[in-house]
């Protein structure tokens, strides 16, 4: 993301509300409440390589024709000076994100995501939470078995004819 804000990207790292339960099945279980920095080195590093898996997938899946959900935000021309009045961190973030238009989907090809400055954006990361990162997770599996499917009935093919050409007549 560091990469991306150089590149205009619009910072949004907030403050997150978290709850966890301690002991679910116990009667009166523990629960926590806090709130998690997202701007803290830790989560940057996390998110960071993130849209890193994101962009590379989306590469990936683009030079190789795979259908993907390619994840694309309109760009918003946002000028963020206008909140320069507002205290930097997840008050402004808040703001601009207000202000972001509405992601779009496309199965066939890459659409530019304007609010990270990418070219490609593919969720990946999440596949136990998001459907459609379950969903990119298996198309590239898929590709790679087509690859290993196809290699193997070449060989397959191949067989006999070795077989006929070593044959003495």
């Amino acid at each position: 993301n560091y990469m991306c804000i150089f590149q205009g990207a619009i910072d949004t790292a907030t403050l997150e509300a978290r709850i966890k339960v301690v002991n679910p099945e116990d009667p009166e279980p523990v629960i926590n409440l806090y709130v998690e920095n997202q701007a803290d080195p830790a989560m940057r590093l996390v998110t960071e390589m993130m849209v890193l898996c994101g962009e590379v997938i989306a590469t990936f899946g683009s030079r190789n024709n795979i259908p993907l959900p390619y994840r694309g935000q309109p760009q918003s021309n946002i000028d963020t000076s206008v909140y320069a009045h507002l205290p930097e961190g997840p008050v402004r973030s808040s703001a601009l994100v207000k202000l972001m238009r509405a992601a779009e989907i496309d199965f066939r090809k890459p659409i530019r995501h304007g609010i990270l400055r990418l070219p490609g954006y593919v969720q990946f990361t999440s596949p136990i939470r998001r459907y459609m990162d379950l969903l990119a997770h298996y198309q590239v599996i898929f590709f790679h078995i087509s690859i290993v499917l196809n290699n193997l009935q070449r060989k397959m093919c191949t067989l006999p004819l070795l077989g006929l050409l070593s044959t003495k007549s």
